[in-house]
Order: C-alpha cells, then structure tokens, then sequence
C-alpha cells in the first residue's frame, strides 16, 4: 500500500471525524459500517451508531434514510430526502453510490427549510395582495412581479420580466422616481410614494398609486421593490364626491320638488354617465309614486306590487318590512327575498355589523336598496335610494359593472335630496300659513266691518245688503246673496244680492213662481237641492267643496258652473230655534269654505240672525198697529210647567232676562213650598226669595228656554203668564205685520198643544213703542242691568233687592252693576230732558 495513499485516507478520516457535517457508511447489507461524531448527535443516538441496522434506527427519519440509500444503490445515482423530527428539527440525508456500499451526508436544513417555508407564504400572500408587487435593478430591469401586476397591465408574467420598466412606465415618472430615491437617500428615510399612470397591454393610461424603496440583495446586488395600487375606483369615488358637495349647495338653493328631483338627474348623469335614473315623487293623496324626472324615456306611475313600490316600501320605515339577520328586505306576504339594504346615508350597513340590530328603528333617511338576482342574471347592476316620505330614485347601471363604491355616493346624495326636500317642505308650509294668517286677516277685517253695520242696520233690508256688500269683497267670493223666511214662509226669497250672478237665481225660479216655494208655488226642478234650500230644511249649514260633484243629480250644479262657481257654503240664519233665512256664498275656486273660511261665516251667520232679532224686536216696539195674541201652551214637560209642579200650584211670570248661553233669569210670584225645586227640576239652579213688598217674590236662575224666550224671538213681548203643571198661559203683543199662522206653527213645533183663545187689534199708542226712543240708545248689558234691577225690586222702597245681590244675579261686580245702572240712568234723564247731555 502506497504511504500516501495511507496518509492521504487517514487526512480524511479526521476530515470527516470533527466535520460538522455528518457523514455516515453503509454496507451492502444496510448496516452502518461507518460513522462520525456528528452523525451521533444529529440523529440523537446514545451509544454509537456503527454496528446499527438502518431497520432499527429512529423511526421519526429512520424510513427517509433507509428510502434514500435504497433509491441510490438502485438508481446508482445520487438520492436526497428531508425529514422533520419530533423535535421540529429538520434532517437532510444525500445518498451517494459507492462500491459495496451508500455513504450519506447527513445535515441540519432545520434553517434553509424554514426559510424556504416563508419564502413559500410570502409568495402566497404576494400572489393573493389585490396591490401589486414588483421589483427592479439599478438599471430600472423588471426582475419580479405578483399577479396583481398582471391583472393591472394585461401583460403575461413572462413579458414583464426581464423588461425594462419603461414598458409600462413613462419616462418622466421613472425619473421622479430616481430624484425621489436620491432624497430619501439624503434624508435617511425608506420609502417613496408617486402619482402616475402606468400604459396597459392595451394602450390605455391606468391611474395609479406606487410607494417604492431601495433594497440589497444578499448577494450585495441592488435593486428597488414598489408596491402598485389602481387608483381608478377612488379618483371616480373622489370625482363623485366633489360633484355630491358641489349638487348639495345646488339642492339647499332649490326652491321646489322639481328642482330637486331634476338635480338628482344631473349628478347621476354627471357622475355615471352611461347609467340610467329615473325620480319618483310620492303622491300620498293616490298612494303612489309618480315620476318626476328621468335621464331619458317616458316612465308609468308605479303603485302597490310594482317593483319601484317594493324598493320604496323597502327602504323606509313607513311600510311594514321583514328584515332578517342576513339584511335582505321582504314584503309581507311574500316569502321571497326581493331586495337587500346596502347602504343608509354614511354608506353603512344599517346594523352596524351587528346581525341582531333591529335596522327597522334606523330611520329611514337615504337608505339604499338593491333588487337581488339571480346568480345567471346579466340585466345588470340596479340600485334605489328612498327619499324619506318624498319618494325615491332608482340608477340602473345596464350590463357594465359599476366600477368602485356606488352605494355610498348614492346614499349620500340620496340623503343631500332629503334633507332639501324637507327643507323645500317647511318653506312651502311657513308660506302657506303666512297667505292663510293673511286671507284670516282679511276675513276678520271682513267680518268686522259686516258686525259694524249690523249695529247700525234698521230693517231686515239694511242688514242684508251690508252683509252682501261687504262679503263679495273676499277673494275668491264671486256671489253672495241674503234669503229671508222669516214673514214669506217656505223656502226663502232673495232679500239681496252681490257680485255676478248672471241670472243664476232668477234661472232656478219657474216660469210661473218666485223662488221654490214662496206664495205657495212649487220648487221648481232646477232649485231641487239648492244648498240654500237645504240649510233651512235642515237648519244646518250645508257646504259644497265641489260643485262639479253629482252633476247629473242636481241641476243647480249645472247653472253653477256655467257661472263659474266652484264652491258653495250656505248657512242658516237662526236665532233660538227661529230661522230667519239663509246666507249662501258662491266661490270660484272649490274647497274655499272648508276650513275656516267656512267657520268663520258660520259664526256670521249667528251674528246675522241674532241682528235680524234685535231689529224685529225694536220693529215691534215702534210699530203703531200691534196684534195681542192670548194663548195656552199645554206641555207639562215646558220648563215653567215643571216648575209650577215643582212648586205645587201655579206661578205667575213677572217677567224674564234672558242672560246669553241659553240662561235666563225668572221673576216668579208663588206661595208654594219652594224647598225642593232645584232638586226636582235639574234646570233650575237657584232660586233667591226676594224682600220688601209682597211674600211669594221669587228669583230663579234657570238653564234652558222658557215660552217668554221663544215669543220674543218672534219680536213679541209679554203682558202676562201664568204656568200651571199642565202648561203656559200667556198674553201676548207683535206688530200687525208679523205672520201670525208662521208664530202659531213654530210653537206648535216646540209644545204639544197650542190653542190661539182669543186675537185683538190693538193701538200703538200706549204700548211700549214710546220707550223704543230710550230703548235703542243702551247696550245689551246696560238694558239687562234695567230689566234686571227693575224686576228685582231694585227700586221699589223699601227695596226687594239690594245692588249686591242684583249683580251677584248677572255674575258681575255690584261697581259694574252700578256704572251700567247709572249710565241707563243718565240716559233716560237725557231723552226726558232734552236739554241733558245723555252720552256715556
């Protein structure tokens, strides 16, 4: 044997003794021949390894051994394999061929192996990043990029790489790039960020957003790796949301619901130009939405079940709406999912990202919907924004996906319209009640100057030509005129008239008759349910908001409207249960007398009629040629029946005062044992035993009408009444001009019996017509402080009753008592003695 042979083999036995490497020999049988040290310790074992069988080693690598020897004495080439221990170390066996045996390097790749592992998830996660990732050298070469980079330019992998940057970038941005990088060198930070555009495999311009930096390799090469981010969807979001801020002033300026909705058209066209969008306006008279603008084609009123409808109801709080955990939006009674809520007005999920929030108490403000399809259907993208109660629009997208987030924009101008359109609707509202606080204005302005006159009016005549006069001035008023009942009887007769009336009622009168009814003709055909011949009927006011309406039923309506009149309110002038006539007013607009208009003439009509009283009383009063009436009453359930009842024997009436809301005072004469009569007749509420003079003297408060109220209604005035429990027995004065048979049958309709014992013509002379003179000059408060005081016994001596209990009577302060007392004093005194100052 050659010693350097021998020299040259014991060199690399001690090699391969303290290598750090383990090396180990197997013979022909798999038996360990050979081994060193670092095989001992990488493989764990305890004693020494030589002698061991590669069947009975560690079964953690002991198979991946035993395998890759096998492979390389089979295959006589070289076999490599890694195993992982249980201990997480990782083994890497490479299997030689030699002659008569295997030898095997054997090394710790727990290192290499997980860098490989991390090298393997970061290229995972790069290829998985929606950005893309690139790196270059120092001469600007393309050495790598994700998938993303791919995506973005429409180059393949392979084109990319090994290409010069400028394949996809402009010169001017790779040269920014570089003065960037030198900068950052200077300031000694990491990372740069430009704004460029990069050119697609289809020769299009990409906006983009890239941050880069500078990197060395580990084998000292250098280079630059940058990160790509397409900025088309947020230069289009950015581009959306400065025209929403610019449309929001323009939708606060807006004046009307039109502009509104037109404007909502104008952005949408502006912002996504080949989307289609069409407004909705919600009438809630018809309970639909009605188109309001569009960005082109005619559109149909869409009502319940239509799919505009379903989206509507969908998206706001006022329809009944089932919303489960998964935020799609069904109508009741339909199982089926037809929309999902994606967007309120910030563009968030209505829960909050909480499934267990009830989205239903959002409100509903710039809520957006999304009709759901199915998983085949290309018609497209369609999203609706509700407008609150105002209504709502629908953007149709077509078979092009919308790029970006749409949803948000359209919420947020969704909730810019609403807010506007509230805005536009308090304005409209404010402006309403200004004209309606300005027409009530005037109306009272009206009405007062109609209850001025009615003062100063002397005759029936008087009084309805000042009510005419004045109420034709009213806007919209085209015809008034003034029918009277009280002396014709019947249906009324015009007494006067206002305004344009072109014939009208002389074209509801038969040829051969007044008005329907008066000197006994027949209502003609064309007055049937005249409203004026309906409020005395019924005593009622009657108002007509549209004339137009029953046209064929009633021909008045067609006279109306060939003049012109809309509208209609006719109110009946009565006066304790005594109708006069009737007020009828004719507009030319319809609705007029529906609100309070309407009250307000109403309220006319009671000033009217209690006008129209006072004048036929003080008519009575002057009269020279008077009638005296002596009746019976029979009705034991008349006030003053249930009194004398009460009382156990007949009273005699002095004399009433009546005292407003259906109250009067009674002065009664009575010797009956008055203990118990609040108590059986509920309408009396005190009764007050007056002093001085004759006993018996009684005052009585009572509620509710009494014979003596109902007669001078009719402008009677009593001479004298006694009422028994059976009834009333009265003697009666009215002017020779009165109806009697018309007086006759109105009591008849209050009493069960009424028998008229005796009529007399009598002179003016000594009756009551010299006091109209002092009469007329008081007010309604001074004439009931005289009455009062002189039935009372005021002034009888000694007094029946002193000025304390006199005003406790009239529910005043005996000072009042006393200056309304003294003022109809002074002015007696006056028209005694002409000479005497007799004003207030």
């Amino acid at each position: 044997m050659d010693l350097r042979d021998a020299d040259h083999r014991a060199a690399i036995g001690q090699f391969l003794a303290t290598a750090d490497i383990g090396f180990l020999y197997a013979d022909g049988s798999h038996a360990i021949a050979d081994a060193n040290a670092t095989v001992d310790d990488l493989l764990g074992s305890d004693d020494a390894s030589v002698g061991t069988d590669l069947r009975e080693t560690d079964p953690s690598f002991g198979p991946e051994l035993r395998d890759a020897v096998e492979a390389a004495e089979r295959n006589d080439r070289v076999a490599e394999t890694e195993v992982t221990t249980g201990d997480g170390t990782t083994l890497q066996f490479r299997a030689v061929p030699g002659r008569g045996g295997v030898g095997v390097l054997v090394s710790d790749a727990t290192r290499d192996f997980e860098l490989r592992r991390d090298l393997r998830r970061s290229n995972r996660i790069l290829e998985t990043l929606e950005d893309g990732v690139y790196t270059l050298n120092e001469a600007f070469v393309i050495t790598s990029v994700n998938e993303a980079v791919t995506e973005m330019t429409g180059y393949d992998r392979e084109e990319l790489v090994g290409s010069h940057a400028s394949m996809v970038a402009g010169s001017e941005t790779l040269e920014k790039a570089e003065e960037i990088l030198a900068m950052l060198r200077g300031d000694g930070s990491d990372i740069g960020m430009i704004e460029s555009s990069i050119r697609t495999a289809s020769g299009e311009l990409l906006p983009i957003e890239t941050q880069f930096s500078s990197v060395e390799f580990d084998d000292g090469r250098r280079g630059r790796v940058g990160v790509i981010r397409d900025v088309t969807d947020t230069r289009r979001n950015e581009s959306a949301l400065r025209e929403l801020s610019r449309s929001a002033r323009r939708l606060l300026r807006a004046d009307d619901g039109e502009s509104i909705f037109e404007t909502i058209v104008d952005v949408i066209a502006s912002v996504w130009p080949d989307a289609a969008v069409v407004t909705y306006s919600f009438d809630r008279t018809e309970a639909r939405l009605v188109p309001a603008a569009a960005s082109g084609g005619d559109h149909d009123a869409c009502g319940p079940g239509s799919p505009v409808w379903e989206a509507f109801t969908a998206g706001s709080d006022a329809a009944e709406t089932t919303i489960d955990t998964a935020r799609s939006v069904r109508t009741d009674g339909d199982a089926s999912p037809h929309f999902r809520r994606v967007a309120d007005a910030a563009g968030d999920d209505p829960s909050g990202g909480d499934p267990s929030t009830d989205a239903d108490a959002v409100a509903p403000t710039g809520r957006v919907v999304e009709r759901s399809t199915e998983p085949d259907d290309s018609s497209g993208r369609t999203l609706y924004a509700t407008l609150d109660g105002h209504g709502l629009f629908c953007v149709d997208f077509g078979s092009a996906e919308p790029a970006g987030n749409v949803e948000e924009p359209v919420g947020l101008l969704a909730a810019n319209a609403v807010a506007a359109l509230d805005s536009v609707e308090r304005e409209t509202e404010l402006s309403r009640n200004r004209q309606r606080l300005e027409r009530l204005d005037g109306l009272n302005d009206l009405l007062r100057r109609i209850n001025g006159e009615l003062v100063d009016a002397d005759t029936l005549d008087e009084i309805a030509t000042a009510v005419c006069d004045t109420l034709v001035e009213a806007d919209s008023v085209e015809f008034v005129w003034v029918g009277e009942t009280y002396r014709s009887g019947g249906d009324p007769t015009p007494m006067a008239r206002a305004g344009e009336s072109d014939g009208f009622l002389e074209a509801l009168r038969r040829e051969d008759a007044p008005l329907p009814g008066a000197d006994g003709g027949d209502r003609s055909a064309d007055a049937a349910g005249l409203p004026g011949v309906r409020a005395v009927e019924t005593g009622e006011p009657v108002r007509v908001s549209d004339v137009s309406d029953g046209l064929r039923r009633e021909r008045w309506r067609e006279r109306a409207l060939a003049r012109g009149y809309r509208s209609v309110v006719s109110v009946p002038l009565s006066y304790d249960d005594l109708c006069y006539g009737v007020l009828s007013v004719y507009a030319d607009r319809g609705s007029v007398f529906d609100d309070e208009f309407g009250d307000l003439l109403v309220e006319l009509g009671d000033n009217v009629a209690n006008a129209i009283s006072s004048v036929e009383t003080r008519r009575s009063l002057r009269t020279g040629s008077l009638v005296e009436l002596e009746l019976r009453l029979d009705d034991p359930d008349a006030l003053l029946s249930r009194i004398a009842s009460a009382f156990g024997e007949p009273i005699r009436v002095e004399g009433t005062v009546p005292r407003g809301d259906g109250r009067s005072l009674v002065y009664l004469t009575s010797d009956g044992d008055r203990s118990d009569v609040t108590e059986s007749v509920s309408a009396v509420e005190s009764i007050r035993e007056m002093g001085g003079g004759p006993t018996g003297r009684l005052e009585a408060s009572v509620n509710g009408a009494t014979a003596a109220d109902r007669v001078s209604a009719h402008g009677g005035s009593i001479g004298r009444m006694v009422a028994d429990a059976g009834g009333v027995e009265l003697t009666t004065t009215f002017p020779r001009s009165v109806d009697v048979r018309r007086i006759i049958e109105h009591l008849e309709e209050r009493y069960d019996r009424v028998e008229l014992r005796s009529r007399r013509d009598r002179s003016g002379g000594d009756g009551p017509g010299a006091r109209t003179g002092f009469s007329d000059g008081l007010t309604d408060r001074q004439r009931e402080a005289v009455e009062t005081a002189y039935l009372g016994g005021y002034f009888e001596w000694p007094r029946a009753s002193t000025g304390e209990e006199v005003a406790t009577a009239m529910d005043i302060t005996q000072p009042t008592f006393n200056r309304h007392l003294r003022t109809a004093e002074r002015k007696l005194l006056g028209t005694i003695l002409g000479d005497v100052d007799a004003g207030d």
